[in-house]
């Protein structure tokens, strides 16, 4: 069977090439008359536009890259899920990159993703400093900065805010009569982390609670350190609170293994990042995050810049919310 042109599309519809070009890729306004000439000869031709040729023509690929940390975590996976609807109103497909939480791997697909691969990037960034981000990045390319704040970073971004929660969270705890609460957490050089932390600190502080060894940071987001668990067992804490989603659930784990029960022999405040089901967040009182808004504006956030690369920065915080024990009703 032929292949059909774009010539052959022009020939039925009655108009010119030029014209089947700006109904296709939308560069120029057409009247609805002939836009209906020229869908109708597309469709009985069943014409399928080279995009190839078209991406050489516009300089545009119609690609958008996530770059992630983690991409087995919910909280990730849900994100892109919803990056990924929004994008595809407009016609742009993702791709995803792991970066398993390496600086020197993010900064390497960095520099593949910006030589022309794809028109915008999506960053959930593990570095700590802007600068190397700025230097990986051409001048003036679509960038979002999604879930982690970077100081001084020219890009959009949209973040959440889990200092109230926690700081809730913790206060709940308290009220309860619980005295000796630890904190436990991944990396520390994380905003996200920073952020949480200061909620449990100030926390802790107006009720002239001392923190001293109770707060214990890692070196992963996704992996608990026994012995930092231990630890805080071992000073007695009778309550925890725990800085995302992952590591709730391995407390949770860890936890039984070591013959100790959620909520009757110590309580926790752990993350709830995810619609999707994740096992351990019963009886647990709970920091929901606001996953789906926050992909689906970070989506938006990346078209409008495609769009308008002129217009000012947008800097959007969502918030998280807090959900005692009693409202936790998971059935995962």
């Amino acid at each position: 069977m032929k292949n059909v042109s774009i010539r052959d599309v022009a020939a039925k519809a009655g108009v010119s090439i030029a014209t089947v070009s700006h109904v296709i890729n939308g560069t120029r306004n057409v009247n609805d008359q002939t836009r209906l000439y020229v869908e109708k000869a597309i469709e009985e031709l069943h014409y399928v536009p080279d995009s190839t040729a078209r991406s050489f023509k516009t300089g545009k690929r119609n690609l958008v890259a996530f770059v992630v940390p983690d991409i087995s975590n919910a909280f990730f996976s849900t994100m892109i899920e919803e990056v990924e609807d929004v994008l595809a109103q407009e016609g742009y497909r993702l791709l995803v990159l792991n970066t398993r939480e390496d600086p020197a791997r993010e900064l390497e697909g960095l520099n593949v993703l910006t030589s022309g691969l794809v028109d915008g990037l999506i960053i959930a960034s593990a570095m700590t400093d802007c600068q190397q981000l700025t230097n990986a990045i051409p001048k003036g390319f679509p960038v979002v900065l999604i879930d982690r704040y970077l100081p001084g970073a020219p890009y959009d971004a949209v973040y959440v805010s889990s200092y109230s929660a926690m700081r809730m969270g913790v206060d709940y705890l308290i009220r309860k009569g619980h005295q000796k609460i630890g904190f436990l957490t991944g990396i520390h050089s994380i905003s996200t982390t920073s952020d949480r932390r200061k909620g449990y600190q100030d926390a802790m502080a107006t009720a002239n609670l001392s923190t001293e060894h109770l707060i214990r940071a890692g070196t992963s987001s996704t992996k608990l350190q026994a012995e930092n668990l231990d630890a805080l067992l071992d000073l007695g804490c009778t309550a925890l609170a725990i800085s995302n989603n992952v590591l709730t659930i391995e407390a949770r784990i860890l936890l039984g293994k070591r013959g100790l029960s959620v909520p009757r022999d110590i309580e926790l405040l752990g993350f709830l990042d995810s619609d999707h089901a994740q096992y351990g967040l019963q009886k647990v009182s709970l920091i929901s995050q606001p996953t789906a808004e926050l992909g689906r504006t970070a989506g938006k956030l990346l078209l409008s810049r495609m769009h308008t690369p002129e217009a000012l920065l947008q800097n959007i915080i969502l918030q998280a919310t807090f959900m005692p024990m009693e409202q936790n009703k998971l059935i995962f």
